[in-house]
C-alpha cells in the first residue's frame, strides 16, 4: 500500500469516528489537520504494523486533549 493510499485510509477512519450520541467526532479539515501532523516518514514506519484504524483510534486520542 502506498503512504497515499494509507492516509486516505486513516482519513476516512477519523471521519467515520463517532461519539456516544452517534455523532461524528471530527469534519474533515480537523481530521485532516490531526493527519496532517504525521510525517510520510512517521507513516512509512508504523504502515507495517498498525492498520489505519489504529493510527486513527491514536490520533483521535490525541485531538481530545
Amino acid at each position: 500500500m502506498s503512504i497515499e493510499e494509507y492516509r486516505r485510509q486513516i482519513l476516512t477512519a477519523l471521519l467515520a469516528k463517532t461519539n456516544t450520541k452517534g455523532e461524528p467526532c471530527f469534519d474533515g479539515s480537523s481530521a485532516r489537520e490531526l493527519l496532517a501532523q504525521l510525517s510520510d516518514e512517521e507513516l512509512k514506519e508504523g504502515l507495517l504494523f498498525n492498520t489505519p484504524e489504529d493510527v486513527a483510534d491514536v490520533l483521535s486520542g490525541v485531538g481530545k486533549l
